[in-house]
Order: C-alpha cells, then sequence, then structure tokens
C-alpha cells in the first residue's frame, strides 16, 4: 500500500479551501490527468453531504474511470473520498482544514492499493509525480479564486 501525508499553510480561510476542494464538478478544470467527472448521486442530511461520482482520468496513453464515495462535512471542514473500483483495490483520501491565524492549515492523507495490472504498476511508479502536482493544482485554484 502506497500512503502519504501531508500538511500545509495558505493565506486562504479553512472555508475557502473546504470549498474549493469539494467543488469535486469543477476539478475536470484544474486537477491533473482528472478528464471528466460525472455526479451520479448527491444527498444533504444536516450538515454533511453525500456524493457518488464517477472519474475519468488519464495520464499519457492511459485512461480510466472509478467511483468516488465523498462525503462532505461543512461543519467540521472535512472531505472523506473513498474508491474501490477501476485501478484500485483500495483509494482513501481525507481532508481537514483548520483556521489559524492569517490562513489554514491543510491536512491531506491518501492511502491506495493499485490493482495488480498494467495501469496498477505503472500508478505506482507515478505517485510521487502525480501527487505533488495534485497538490500544486488545489493551491493554484486557490490563487486564481481568492487573490
Amino acid at each position: 500500500m502506497k500512503s502519504k501525508k501531508l500538511s500545509r499553510t495558505v493565506k486562504y480561510s479553512a472555508n475557502e479551501m473546504y470549498a474549493l476542494v469539494s467543488d469535486v464538478e469543477s476539478y475536470p478544470y484544474f486537477v491533473p490527468a482528472c478528464k471528466s467527472l460525472e455526479v451520479m448521486s448527491k444527498r444533504k442530511d444536516g450538515d454533511i453531504i453525500y456524493i457518488d461520482a464517477t472519474m475519468e482520468v488519464g495520464y499519457g496513453f492511459l485512461n480510466e474511470f472509478f467511483t468516488s464515495h465523498i462525503t462532505l462535512n461543512k461543519k467540521k471542514f472535512t472531505i472523506e473520498v473513498v474508491n474501490n473500483d477501476g485501478p484500485f483495490r483500495k483509494l482513501n483520501n481525507y481532508w481537514q482544514f483548520l483556521d489559524i491565524e492569517n490562513g489554514s492549515e491543510i491536512l491531506f492523507e491518501i492511502d491506495f492499493i493499485a490493482k495488480n495490472s498494467f495501469t496498477g504498476k505503472v500508478i505506482n511508479i507515478m505517485f510521487e509525480r502525480v501527487f505533488s502536482k495534485y497538490i500544486y493544482a488545489f493551491e493554484s485554484r486557490a490563487n486564481k479564486l481568492y487573490s
């Protein structure tokens, strides 16, 4: 299993960063390798929103679809994502946004197990490179939206 934890301080509020990351329908416009995203279902229960979405990702000659089960908690500024299909046997990621003086702290965790397939092997090899681009994409998007 591959996993990574990241803590990053940004000049934007926890609410602004939560809003940016929870807007999954905008991912095709700025997230690397995200070619499309379709929300299949969305329901609200109090402060929590549950979304099922299918994302198409492509990198070079590889192209895959996978379904995400997303839990958005606006009260706690957390986002949990669970995937169990596509090129992954397991893919979980977790975001938390905390207000601090002059901005917010972003906590991000990702754990995944790629399937033992050609695509899975490529994902394992490319993990570090794609991960750093992924985080940078959200920071760049925040700069465009909030500066």
